[in-house]
């Protein structure tokens, strides 16, 4: 999977973790003044595997059946002839189209396992690290101000007034969110701060093709329309964008640094 893609997803899948984080630069913070990293090399995370049950099969194709419903609500049995007609031939018959369909549903649930096992490694590095001196408070202000205006901006491109947009995604209101905002600004902070250490440490960086190229690929997944409508965003998008991709970078080091029985897919 592309690195931005991966990172792209486990946002929208874990939109509140990535708006509460409220990523932005160090503000050329040295890292090691306030992080002492813990361990993050050899780590040892679940990985978790999906078998497809006969039942979810069954479930797949039921539905599909009610979608060739007729007019009287008569749903038609799955059988080779109709597995062939709805497919105009690409499937000779229903094991064979059973096999595709199992197959995608795993792909599927193994991605969302993939993006799991990123994270977690992700997590218990930040874990293991300890913060050993308290952050500016100016530089808390900011991560508090860029959670908020990260929210707001996707209930806008969500078309939702934000009252709704944190009543229905994540079940609080405008001042409770706020309020968690605040909070979680330390815990923002040490994942920025343990992200920059770590990319210290293993001399991790991110090049100006690297950001041209995950450009291209956040127009390519729907986030902007174009590179103009990027750029529009202004330098604190960038920085965000820079953060992300260091984020992935530093999740892909994770796992290729895991412990052996436990290393993420290729």
């Amino acid at each position: 999977m592309k690195r931005l893609e991966r990172l792209f997803r486990v946002s929208a899948i874990g939109f509140v973790m990535i708006v509460l984080t409220g990523c932005s630069k160090t503000e050329n913070l040295d890292p090691d003044e306030y992080i002492r990293l813990g361990q993050y090399k050899g780590l040892s995370v679940e990985k978790a595997s999906y078998t497809v049950s006969e039942e979810e099969l069954r479930e797949e194709l039921d539905m599909l059946a009610n979608a060739y419903a007729d007019p009287d609500g008569k749903v038609p049995a799955v059988t080779d002839e109709f597995i062939r007609d709805i497919s105009e031939g690409n499937f000779a018959d229903l094991a064979t189209y059973k096999e595709a369909l199992e197959e995608q549903m795993k792909s599927e649930y193994d991605e969302f396992y993939e993006l799991q096992y990123y994270e977690d490694l992700w997590n218990l590095a930040v874990d293991n690290a300890t913060v050993i001196k308290d952050f500016p408070p100016e530089y808390l202000r900011k991560k508090t101000e860029r959670s908020i205006v990260s929210a707001r901006k996707y209930a806008q491109s969500l078309n939702m007034p934000f009252d709704e947009f944190v009543e229905q995604k994540m079940g609080l209101t405008v001042e409770e969110f706020n309020k968690q905002a605040v909070e979680y600004a330390n815990v923002a902070a040490k994942e920025s701060m343990v992200l920059a250490a770590i990319a210290k440490a293993e001399n991790i960086t991110v090049s100006d093709e690297e950001i041209e190229k995950a450009i291209k690929e956040y127009i390519d997944l729907g986030a902007f329309e174009s590179e103009e409508e990027f750029e529009k965003e202004g330098p604190e998008r960038l920085e965000e964008l820079k953060e992300y991709i260091l984020t992935s970078k530093v999740q892909d080091f994770l796992a290729e640094n895991a412990a052996d029985q436990n290393k993420g897919p290729d």
